[in-house]
């Protein structure tokens, strides 16, 4: 499931980086090359990266690398990055070089495989990519991950490497995120009820054969009539059930808020400032103000 997840956050980025590299003056041609890069790079895979064969698998690999065009790398990207963890590798040594030459594009990428990809080896040669780069080190998008990521675990990655790239800027939001109040459902409550309802009826037997019933009026002469009228006999019977039935109400959650301390920023801290005043926050920001921390932390 987290390799799934790392690889949408690489795909959910790969739209935005792809037009920056553009910069398209007309979006037709900025499509156009797009879609021609995508046709070349998916053909390169179908030939040579698919093959079961190592010299063909280089042989891609080195038409890959050939590639200098900023705009091929969000096609590279579409095409590489997925579940094979060898596509990846091969997309990282390309961002790699095309990084070191200035591009601003693979420099995010890279940015992103560092705390998006499943595989720690890819996450470190990513951030290995981004040390090596000659200029300041590119560090934005690893930032805004420390900033404004709800998942822990990836901004624990960018703290790593932020620590690993001596951010110093970072140290402010490293503080911050030293220790976090995250809300977390605990339990919840559901309402159950019983209901009885009581059901009454009669219910009658099938008719027994008929008798006769006499009947006597006065006549009109002042003496009696009899007549003989045949009636049914019919057995009837009071029935009375009771029938029970349970009620579930809706499910009432119950959230608490968690303190959690987190180890990673603690490390990258340390690393960064040598320094070391555990979980307490007062303690890292009254220290940032000192004379000492002007000194270390860029204002």
């Amino acid at each position: 499931m987290r390799r799934v997840v790392s690889v949408c956050l690489i795909v959910g980025v790969c739209a935005l980086a792809a037009r920056a590299a553009a910069a398209p003056e007309n979006k037709e041609t900025a499509d156009a090359a797009y879609t021609g890069w995508l046709k070349k790079i998916r053909l390169i895979e179908i030939r040579h990266l698919r093959s079961s064969t190592p010299a063909e698998f280089q042989k891609g690999r080195r038409q890959i690398l050939d590639i200098k065009d900023e705009a091929a790398i969000g096609p590279m990207v579409n095409v590489l990055y997925g579940p094979n963890a060898q596509y990846r590798g091969l997309l990282i040594e390309a961002l790699t070089e095309l990084a070191s030459a200035d591009s601003d594009v693979a420099q995010a990428y890279l940015q992103e495989i560092a705390v998006g990809d499943g595989s720690a080896p890819h996450r470190r040669r990513a951030v290995d990519a981004l040390k090596a780069y000659s200029g300041e080190k590119p560090t934005g998008r690893l930032m805004a991950h420390l900033a404004m990521q709800e998942v822990p675990v990836i901004r624990a990655r960018a703290a790593t490497a932020l620590a690993t790239l001596d951010e110093k800027r970072a140290i402010w939001l490293l503080v911050e995120r030293l220790v976090t109040e995250d809300v977390r459902m605990v339990g919840g409550e559901v309402w159950t009820g019983t209901m009885q309802l009581d059901i009454r009826a009669q219910m009658a037997d099938a008719p027994r054969p008929f008798r006769q019933v006499p009947i006597q009026a006065a006549t009109p002469a002042g003496g009696i009539a009899t007549a003989f009228i045949e009636l049914p006999e019919v057995n009837v019977v009071d029935v009375a059930t009771t029938i029970a039935m349970t009620q579930h109400g809706e499910p009432i959650p119950r959230y608490q808020r968690v303190r959690t301390e987190h180890p990673e920023v603690l490390a990258a801290l340390k690393k960064l400032t040598g320094k070391d005043f555990g979980y307490n926050q007062a303690a890292w920001q009254k220290w940032l103000q000192s004379e000492e921390a002007a000194k270390v932390v860029p204002a």
